[in-house]
């Protein structure tokens, strides 16, 4: 029954999210009412088998499944749009990550 299944076009497949598995970054904030504010700082990026996790400090951030998530990297290329329905909270979260500056040579 799923074979005629329409494709949603904005669900990322996990090819797509394996280039942000393990990404440094130096800060993560969320969008609230129109405000920034910082989650946290020196953190990375993580992608299992069916969720996307931002770390900053040690801690977990924000956590979301991969399925109804929307990721899009920033079109500077210094950082990454997540957005998703928050595992621990339920409400839907939009948080911007932006990577740690490393000269790739």
């Amino acid at each position: 029954m799923g074979i005629f299944r329409k494709k949603d076009k904005y669900q990322p497949t996990k090819k797509e999210l394996e280039k942000f598995n393990g990404e440094a970054i130096q800060y993560c904030v969320e969008r609230v009412n129109g405000q920034e504010q910082v989650l946290g700082k020196d953190g990375g990026i993580i992608v299992l088998d069916d969720v996307i996790v931002v770390m900053c400090e040690a801690h977990e951030v924000f956590r979301c499944r991969i399925k109804g998530a929307t990721v899009a990297e920033l079109l500077s290329g210094n950082g990454v749009e997540i957005s998703g329905i928050d595992d621990n909270t339920g409400e839907k979260r939009y948080t911007v990550a932006h990577y740690s500056y490393y000269r790739k040579v």
